[in-house]
């Protein structure tokens, strides 16, 4: 699986991505496919400009993009950027990932300053050169056929920035926004992650720790406009390789168990706030029975979420119970792959799940669906039980017939 290794030790924004991109040297994606990119949504107006340069002593590229906006950006929304988008002739996949990425980075701001999402003003994001920065990022991931993104905590910086807002605290208030629930470093003597940087990482990272197991095959550095003297070398570091498919067909995954002490809780509102926490994207939820002080009966309430689910997850655990806290702490789950299929079975069809372990698929891997179970069940007039051997039986038939094609 073609990987991608992201290490913002230094810092990251839009420009400092695309510069790492470039300095991989790689032919699929070049200054070239930019110029033409920068030329799809500014027509000729704008300037690149590519160059090696060092920060602290390490060797990198610095990648910059002015355009008549760059000084007197105009104000605008979410949808004129997406109207812009919509003129180049880009990928769908290209497409869809920026729009995500400007996206999560108008919520952000919506929520900073109270207003809904389409009142948002871009300010400097606004800007076709932070336009460029963002569908850039994603062409080359196209480009290059990335396929999972891994990323270490960033260094966001510390002390006070000017913007379009005024004076604004390190990190940026977008900033925090859109990195609640994820890990994040401070210091560095200025801003070291902007908003761009922020939303292009949540738009692709598809997991925050490096990879378990991978060989690199290149990497690049790039360079921040700043030559800082405070904090590590402002730069981001990027590995482009392969991560080596385990042979068992399992993945390892960093997720995050969050769990409160429950005694004044009712079975019904504790069915209320497990779907809560389901809803909020918790990956799972459940209760376990445990005696508590005066020796009262109580639950303990738990969940597992991903990095990025964190903190809705959290809100949902503070809405839904009368908890005063809650813990965490990171674990790690290995996770088999799933899929579906469609079997027919006495003229109906019945979606069956299948457990993807790396070996030969079972009967302990098939679970068909008990929704379709039951419905053929009562349509037919025959045992639940039965119908579901006969489901069972049908998915392994399919699954040998695939195999023989």
């Amino acid at each position: 699986m073609t990987t991608l290794y992201i290490e913002p030790f230094g810092g990251f924004a839009g420009d400092m991505f695309l510069a790492a991109l470039l300095d991989l040297g790689d032919e699929r994606f070049g200054f070239a496919h930019l110029e033409a990119l920068a030329s799809e949504l500014v027509g000729e107006e704008c300037e690149l400009s590519c160059e090696r340069t060092k920060r602290g002593s390490i060797a990198g590229t610095h990648f910059d993009l002015k355009t008549p906006e760059s000084v007197d950006p105009p104000h605008r929304h979410l949808s004129d950027l997406v109207e812009l988008l919509d003129r180049a002739e880009l990928s769908e996949v290209t497409r869809d990932r920026s729009i995500k990425a400007l996206t999560l980075l108008a919520e952000a701001e919506a929520r900073v300053h109270d207003i809904p999402v389409e009142h948002v003003h871009f300010h400097e994001v606004g800007a076709v050169d932070t336009l460029v920065d963002v569908a850039g990022a994603m062409l080359a991931l196209e480009r290059l056929g990335v396929e999972r993104v891994h990323a270490s905590a960033p260094l966001a910086g510390e002390g006070m920035v000017r913007c379009a807002h005024g004076e604004m605290p390190v990190p940026a208030p977008a900033v925090v926004e859109l990195m609640k629930g994820l890990e994040y470093t401070t210091g560095g003597g200025c801003e070291r992650l902007t908003p761009t940087g922020a939303c292009v990482l949540l738009a692709i990272v598809d997991e925050w720790a490096p990879p378990a197991a991978f060989t690199p095959s290149s990497s690049g550095y790039g360079a921040g406009t700043k030559e800082t003297e405070v904090g590590p070398p402002n730069l981001c570091r990027i590995q482009l390789g392969a991560a080596a498919p385990e042979s068992s067909g399992k993945t390892r995954a960093h997720v995050w168990q969050v769990e409160c002490n429950l005694d004044d809780t009712t079975g019904e509102e504790l069915g209320w706030c497990l779907a809560g926490l389901r809803e909020a994207g918790a990956l799972d939820a459940w209760s376990v029975p445990v005696g508590m002080k005066k020796g009262r009966p109580g639950v303990v309430l738990c969940a597992l979420a991903r990095a990025e689910d964190r903190a809705a997850v959290e809100e949902a655990l503070f809405e839904r119970t009368p908890t005063l806290g809650v813990r965490w702490r990171e674990v790690e789950r290995t996770e088999c792959g799933r899929d579906e299929i469609k079997v027919e079975v006495l003229g109906e069809q019945v979606r069956v799940k299948r457990r993807l372990s790396g070996g030969e698929v079972g009967v302990a891997d098939l679970s068909p669906e008990q929704d379709d179970l039951e419905a053929l069940a009562s349509k037919t007039g025959r045992a639940l039980r039965e119908v579901q051997r006969l489901a069972v039986e049908a998915a392994l038939a399919a699954q040998a017939q695939s195999s023989e094609s």
